[in-house]
């Protein structure tokens, strides 16, 4: 009996789950193909590279759509069980409440890790790779590793690159500023390319200027190994947005750019979002049982699919709107990330609470 339930109850569960999954991963590509349909036969696309670009793009839209379906498998399979009138039969039988909504809520815990697991390792480099082919494919010009007009702070010196290529590890149009004690300018390096051997930063052809107060002494140069602390892995975030950047390096930037005084919180925001929003699947799950807990046996599944459906929506609203006032400043970015999720859960204990008390 201890095993019987929970495993009753997740055969109800995951296939209402994996449906909807399917059914908004199916829902999604759609749209994506005829927002996109204009620029394919522009483009004239094959068949082949769509397909690439959907299939790398579908891990993203299957780890975005486990909170909502997580809240429908909660909500559906535990209102057939309750249409059918086996919670009424578990309940007369003395099986508390915790037997049958326990497994749904250790379920949807594994479900947000999964979430954060395959969000990191694979949604999220293949969201990249997609976004990367989509622009080679349509523009079919400088490929998307190649940034232009960069300024970069390094430890103690401010690089102005024209083009920086990040798949050789090279600039062309170079100018290095060294800076001293009180933000002092005491040297200037101008090359016309600087390329990563495998140990140092060697730049060609290009003038060195060394600052002091008596003089200023040039040295032209056609070949100079650079002594400097940054790698091409320290110019790994340039002009990537929060959302492309791994959790792990997404922190290390956040940390680096408020150490060097300038805004993090867009950065912050996202990293909490990627905690967060995994953590949906579960609260939702827990809205789900309350609503379904509350109605009667006459209520029908429509009416709790309608308010589910509305207090989820409200949820990502609050969501939504204190992660914008973080990024802005206006809130701390883990007070604006966090508030949603506090609030609701309060109100998930409130109507536990009350009915089962």
């Amino acid at each position: 009996m201890v095993k019987i339930i929970p495993r009753y109850v997740l055969q109800h569960f995951f296939p209402v789950f994996w449906l909807s999954i399917l059914a908004f991963t199916g829902l999604y590509l759609i749209i994506d193909f005829f927002e996109k349909i204009e620029d394919i036969v522009k483009s004239a696309l094959p068949a082949g590279h769509m397909i690439r670009y959907f299939l790398c793009k579908a891990p993203l839209i299957v780890t975005q759509g486990f909170p909502m379906s997580s809240l429908l498998a909660a909500l559906i399979s535990l209102g057939i069980l309750k249409r059918n009138r086996e919670l009424v039969a578990m309940r007369a039988a003395g099986i508390g409440a915790m037997r049958y909504a326990g497994p749904i809520v250790a379920a949807s815990l594994g479900l947000c890790v999964a979430q954060f697991v395959l969000d990191e390792s694979v949604a999220r480099p293949l969201n990249k790779e997609a976004q990367e082919f989509w622009q080679q494919s349509r523009k079919k010009g400088s490929p998307i590793w190649r940034h232009e007009n960069v300024w970069f702070k390094g430890r103690d010196t401010i690089y102005q690159i024209r083009i920086y290529d990040r798949s050789n590890a090279s600039m062309e149009k170079v100018s290095l500023f060294y800076l001293g004690p009180g933000f002092k300018m005491t040297q200037r390096l101008d090359a016309k390319s600087v390329r990563w051997n495998g140990r140092k930063w060697v730049a060609r052809e290009g003038i060195l200027l060394q600052f002091s107060e008596d003089a200023t002494k040039q040295e032209w140069f056609e070949e100079r190994e650079l002594d400097l602390p940054e790698t091409p892995s320290d110019f790994a975030g340039i002009e990537t947005l929060p959302e492309q950047l791994q959790w792990l390096d997404l922190l290390r930037y956040a940390r680096r750019i408020r150490q060097e005084g300038y805004n993090s919180a867009p950065y912050e925001v996202e990293l909490h979002l990627r905690i967060a929003l995994p953590l949906t699947s579960v609260i939702l799950s827990l809205l789900g049982i309350c609503i379904v807990m509350r109605q009667s046996i006459q209520g029908g599944i429509a009416g709790g699919l309608v308010i589910a459906l509305v207090v989820a929506f409200l949820y990502l609203t609050v969501l939504q709107i204190g992660s914008s006032l973080g990024s802005v400043g206006i809130l701390p970015p883990y007070v604006g990330v966090w508030a949603s999720c506090i609030i609701f859960l309060a109100l998930v204990g409130y109507l536990w609470i009350r009915d089962y008390q």
